[in-house]
């Protein structure tokens, strides 16, 4: 059988789209890294590990599905796994966790140009959400070719805080056991006690808001090889990204105390030029990923670039600013995404006990077909 090609430049479109997807403010402003991985100490990178196994399997499963099963719309994905009835408990599950999610990236967005800027939340969650409506209404398309290139350049400056700190720590090589050992008494909030479960839900977190995402770039792709290794490459990007926040939140633990944008502190800190490329980075990751958000709402309601998509558009964003606007960021990510963790667990384990099934049932065609009858 010959060998499927790939397109490299395919390849790194979706998987900087993925990662455009997942780092949305959660992430680039460090939050979700800190709850989720730094407040565990250098256990958190052990953790970080942990999601990288978990969500490098899902995300090959759910790319190679969605180029094998090339479904008319990427939600029914969740009856194609659990069942008609099941399936439509997810479907609609997955439409208000992503909605709500885009509310928090809106919180996150206003609590970053506050921070550096001087501006009222308010304004800045406005200022990104008529951004992102405006993309939307762009069209899916244009979408994908925005995030497709927004995500290498995300992950190279994250991993900026990362390189600094450990530049930091040739200088200061105790930081790292001093920063570990004393993030449990600093008053972070914190996603689980135990930091390999941590580890654990994030995936699933991950897992969770990006499902009918993952499908549609799996289908996009052109082939299934190419497909599986986009969802791979992409994993293991955002993974570095991952580890390289967790170092720097250790090693600069005194600076992010109290901060709501734990990554822009480290980046000012690191010099002021940094600092302002920095917030502009976090307020454009920030928009791709609302935009990503939206769309992917949206989409469930109504056909791309219809009237009826505009107007839908143009009300949940409308809905989305005004409680942007009110919640207090870091408390909207606790509660909410290890909520979002919990609930894909159950997903997970429905997809693989269908892609046990379905190569089980593949393993005894082969055989069959491969019995040969002697000749009488």
């Amino acid at each position: 059988m010959e060998k499927e090609l790939i397109s490299l430049k395919k390849v790194v479109l979706l998987a900087g789209a993925l990662s455009a997807y997942w780092i949305g403010s959660g992430f680039a402003t460090g939050q979700e890294v800190l709850q989720f991985f730094t407040t565990s100490g250098t256990n958190g990178i052990i953790a970080a590990l942990i999601f990288l196994v978990i969500t490098s399997f899902l995300t090959y499963v759910l790319y190679g599905v969605g180029q094998k099963e090339k479904f008319d719309n990427p939600y029914d994905v969740f009856e194609y796994y659990c069942g008609k009835f099941l399936g439509q408990v997810y479907i609609w599950y997955s439409v208000v966790l992503v909605y709500a999610i885009f509310v928090v990236m809106l919180a996150g967005g206003g609590a970053t140009i506050n921070q550096y800027y001087g501006i009222p939340s308010y304004i800045g969650t406005g200022a990104i959400a008529l951004l992102a409506l405006g993309t939307v209404l762009l069209g899916v398309e244009k979408l994908i070719d925005i995030i497709g290139v927004i995500g290498p350049i995300k992950i190279i400056f994250v991993a900026i805080v990362g390189i600094a700190g450990m530049i930091t720590l040739i200088g200061q090589p105790t930081l790292l056991s001093e920063g570990s050992s004393l993030m449990p008494t600093l008053g972070f909030k914190s996603a689980s006690s135990n930091w390999a479960w941590s580890g654990a839900l994030y995936a699933f977190l991950a897992l969770m808001v990006s499902i009918p995402f993952q499908v549609d770039c799996g289908a996009s792709a052109g082939n299934l090889r190419e497909a599986r290794t986009a969802g791979v490459v992409g994993t293991i990007a955002f993974t570095v990204a991952i580890i390289s926040l967790v170092i720097g939140e250790l090693v600069y633990y005194k600076l992010i105390i109290g901060q709501q944008v734990p990554t822009l502190a480290i980046a000012n800190h690191i010099s002021p030029v940094l600092g302002l490329i920095f917030s502009v980075l976090i307020v454009l990751s920030i928009y791709s990923a609302v935009a990503s958000f939206l769309l992917m709402t949206v989409r469930k309601f109504a056909a791309d670039k219809t009237s009826k998509f505009k107007i839908i558009a143009a009300v949940l964003t409308a809905i989305g600013m005004f409680f942007g606007g009110v919640f207090p960021f870091d408390k909207l990510v606790n509660i909410l995404y290890p909520l979002a963790g919990y609930s894909a667990i159950v997903f997970a384990g429905f997809v693989i006990y269908k892609e046990l099934c379905e190569k089980n049932g593949k393993s005894k065609a082969e055989k069959k077909n491969n019995e040969v009858e002697p000749n009488i």
